[in-house]
């Protein structure tokens, strides 16, 4: 009981960094957040026993750094694949849930530089759906919530803009 209780703390201060970063304006310093945040969702998982999502957490982390550094290229992303892949299926204690964060991660890796706001929300909210149900099952509440959160805003945003084309 302890270990949920610390795991959705932690879990908790990450969200709200990664809320944080929403009001952010500059790319380098929401890189800069998300990659503290994705740092303590690392710990989260680790502490509420979800290995694979430590794993996909830890190289999301490769990723944004790389991003940062504007060196997130073809061969990058083919090397993220194949390493997030091959610790993912290696390391799953959680059948077919512990697929989920890569899924996630892969989807967003190769879809991410969409020009089209729409399509990257809608991007986001499959992520988030996934990423939902990975973290109800392993009992991160706090990151559930905010997961569920981001899908709902995500399609609000999208009918709005819907509305306006």
């Amino acid at each position: 009981m302890t270990s949920i209780i610390i795991g959705n703390v932690i879990a908790l201060i990450a969200s709200l960094l990664m809320v944080y970063s929403g009001i952010i304006k500059q790319k380098k310093k929401i890189l800069y957040v998300q990659t503290i945040q994705i740092g303590l969702s690392v710990v989260s998982n680790i502490v509420l026993g979800g290995i694979v999502g430590a794993i996909i957490n830890a190289i999301s982390c490769i990723r944004n750094i790389l991003c940062y550094k504007d060196r997130l290229g073809l061969k990058e992303k083919i090397v993220i694949t194949i390493l997030a892949t091959f610790l993912s299926i290696k390391f799953n204690n959680l059948g077919l849930i512990g697929i989920l964060p890569l899924i996630s991660t892969i989807t967003y890796l190769w879809l991410m530089n969409t020009k089209n706001v729409i399509k990257f929300k809608t991007l986001i909210i499959f992520t988030m759906i996934l990423w939902f149900t990975y973290d109800l099952t392993i009992k991160s509440y706090s990151s559930a919530i905010f997961d569920l959160m981001t899908a709902i805003t995500n399609t609000y945003s999208i009918i709005k803009l819907s509305k306006k084309r």
